[in-house]
């Protein structure tokens, strides 16, 4: 089965967003995940819910990328300007240390990451033009 979670490092939270994914303003990371069911549970509302220990393990790496890469989640969540070339180097960064991580839950035959996606507002080039208009 194909499990995608819709990771949002300035909320420091995820979801599964499977079959649906959505439409974002904010920054968002998809991961995307064959998964045994056995590795699933339910909540209240019958919606697929990730184990206690891939939950875990998930909020582990969710902190280890956020105190690593602290300074661009601050620049990218305050909207501040970067050098030409900055937004895809600390992305590029980002993208490397989290599909590291996410490599580290893999386990034969019954988790295994098969796609990881940028989608949401991530910029790649900016101007002081460009700057969001935050008020």
């Amino acid at each position: 089965m194909k499990l995608t979670l819709a990771i949002d490092l300035l909320e420091n939270e995820w979801n599964i967003i499977e079959p649906n994914k959505l439409v974002s303003p904010e920054p968002l990371i998809f991961a995307t995940f064959l998964i045994n069911k056995k590795r699933l549970t339910a909540d209240s509302n019958n919606q697929p819910q990730l184990g206690r220990n891939d939950e875990r393990e998930l909020k582990k790496i969710l902190k280890l990328l956020r105190t690593n890469h602290r300074e661009y989640l601050q620049a990218l969540d305050q909207d501040i300007l970067l050098s030409n070339n900055e937004h895809l180097f600390q992305q590029q960064l980002l993208m490397q240390a989290m599909l590291s991580e996410l490599r580290k839950l893999e386990a034969p035959d019954e988790l295994k990451l098969i796609r990881l996606e940028l989608t949401g507002s991530w910029p790649l080039y900016q101007t002081e033009e460009g700057l969001l208009d935050l008020y």
